[in-house]
């Protein structure tokens, strides 16, 4: 099975008592290496951001991009899900 990483921005947490943190996945572009995923990031990077803080009105302010795997953001959603779930 293929493995595709995917840009994700992260988000300062405007309540520290939060359970979570926002989040924008992107899913295109999408990468068939942490390599490829790292250079667009890097190369990229306002854009990436402007896109992600538009996503939320502006009114949040990104923290940093991480390159994940599809099943590295399969499990963020999905233990998430479970936590709120629990609440």
């Amino acid at each position: 099975m293929e493995t595709l990483y995917f840009l994700v921005v992260a988000f300062v947490m405007p309540n520290p008592q939060a359970l979570d943190r926002p989040l924008f996945v992107y899913y295109k572009p999408n990468f068939e290496t942490y390599e490829q995923c790292h250079a667009y990031a890097n190369k990229n990077n306002q854009k990436i951001y402007g896109r992600a803080v538009h996503h939320y009105n502006y009114e949040l302010q990104p923290e940093s991009i991480y390159c994940l795997t599809g099943q590295q953001v399969k499990d963020i959603n999905n233990n998430t899900w479970e936590e709120k779930k629990r609440i």
